[in-house]
């Protein structure tokens, strides 16, 4: 097969698809990714024989560049003027890539597959497929609205209360305010406008098939509203550094012989070590049967702020392939990416991010049961010391994780993420 991957800009998109493209090209395939220019470093350093070919967004990356400067996604904020050009940019640099590559079998996308939809209707493209790499979000009456932090309503009340808030999104949010911005696109391609109340589903997902990084008993046991159909795959990463001794970090035998080792992050984005790292620290390090492992390449500021205790070690990078199976908690702000690898793992979850899709992600571990969500971004040293001994001393939550380990890892990851492509493409 001859396929075409687009992820958007951020790390926790991008190195998802990255999994994905080196499933593929491993099985044999001709393997095209575009993304951001900011990731061709790390598209040239992949292994040789699982290395697809990299293309640079343009068009698309001027409109991502100011976004990324600012450290934002452009994703959940509410803000649809976002969108003014980006389908037409996705159009432009998809139709760019393929005049250099030809004909493909399928495309695949992640977020905002707008440009994607119209490629398909213009008749340029094969059927296409969705990947998400973010929370799955559904129109049922029980669905939890986008960036709300809730699970799904346990009460006849509450479940009327959020029946309304997702009629209202379907027939007055969406219509009204994202829809304009991209049927003014659409127009200039000679398009019809999007159909009016169509489900929030219709808007982010392929109507032919969706393959979602994760697992339902992540996603609230949820399915979409619409006939797309929807595959979990569990989380999509490669799994090469624990091969490549060139990547042990240093100190790692100390890591590794330790008892009780406890990971701290902030993920990619929001990196102010001041809203959680420091509070973990001091919270966390008191107790000196605890090793913590920080990952942050501010290092240098947290030390200017606090007086670094010597059981903490504070490391710029390090594999999570590495990192992930040698602890016993992971207190993070909340990546989708950073949650369903650690679970994966089978290692219970402290959550403390409320930014975009972050309280989402909180609500579903604290759902599943693996974990604790501090709805906050935040936290006090009070609230993460509480919480971290509520599950360190509960083995409910260990198990937990470790039932939802075991689901995540049957799922297949990126090798079955490919193998559904490979289906979806003999399809007619």
């Amino acid at each position: 097969m001859k396929i075409l991957l687009h992820s958007h800009f951020p790390a926790g998109h991008a190195l998802p698809m990255h999994a994905v493209a080196q499933a593929l090209v491993r099985k044999g395939h001709t393997v095209h990714w575009l993304t951001s220019p900011t990731h061709a470093k790390r598209a040239a350093q992949a292994p040789v024989n699982v290395r697809p070919e990299f293309h640079a967004t343009k068009d698309t990356y001027s409109i991502d560049q100011p976004l990324e400067k600012k450290g934002e996604t452009g994703l959940l904020d509410g803000d649809y003027s976002r969108l003014q050009g980006r389908v037409l940019a996705q159009v432009e640099d998809y139709r760019r890539v393929l005049r250099e590559i030809g004909d493909i079998d399928v495309l695949v996308v992640d977020v905002m597959p707008y440009g994607a939809q119209a490629m398909y209707e213009l008749g340029e493209i094969p059927r296409w497929v969705s990947l998400g790499v973010i929370p799955m979000y559904t129109s049922g009456a029980d669905a939890p609205l986008a960036t709300s932090g809730q699970a799904p309503p346990t009460s006849y009340l509450g479940r009327c209360v959020n029946a309304f808030h997702q009629w209202t999104q379907q027939n007055l949010t969406l219509p009204y305010s994202l829809a304009p911005v991209v049927n003014k696109q659409r127009r200039q391609l000679g398009l019809a406008d999007l159909p009016r109340g169509q489900p929030l589903e219709s808007y982010w997902y392929s109507p032919f098939l969706h393959i979602q990084a994760s697992s339902s008993a992540l996603e609230f046991d949820q399915t979409p509203a619409t006939k797309t159909g929807v595959a979990f795959v569990g989380p999509l990463f490669a799994q090469d550094s624990t091969d490549n001794p060139d990547h042990v970090p240093h100190a790692w035998d100390v890591i590794v012989a330790h008892p009780r080792v406890i990971g701290i992050t902030q993920g990619t984005f929001t990196m102010n070590p001041t809203s959680l790292i420091i509070p973990a620290i001091k919270a966390l390090s008191e107790d000196k049967q605890n090793l913590l492992v920080v990952v942050s390449p501010y290092e240098r500021d947290i030390r200017e702020q606090i007086d670094v205790p010597s059981n903490v070690l504070i490391k710029e990078w390090l594999p999570y392939d590495f990192l992930l199976p040698q602890i016993r908690l992971f207190v993070t702000n909340g990546g989708y990416g950073s949650i369903t690898q650690a679970l994966y793992h089978k290692v219970p979850l402290l959550c403390a991010g409320q930014t975009e899709d972050k309280k989402d992600t909180a609500a579903r571990v604290a759902w599943a049961g693996a974990g604790i969500d501090l709805k906050t971004d935040s936290p006090s040293v009070e609230q993460v010391k509480q919480a971290a001994e509520e599950i360190l001393g509960d083995e409910r939550y260990l198990a937990r994780a470790a039932e939802l380990g075991e689901e995540l890892k049957a799922l297949g990851g990126a090798d079955e993420a490919a193998r559904l492509l490979e289906e979806f493409a003999k399809q007619e």
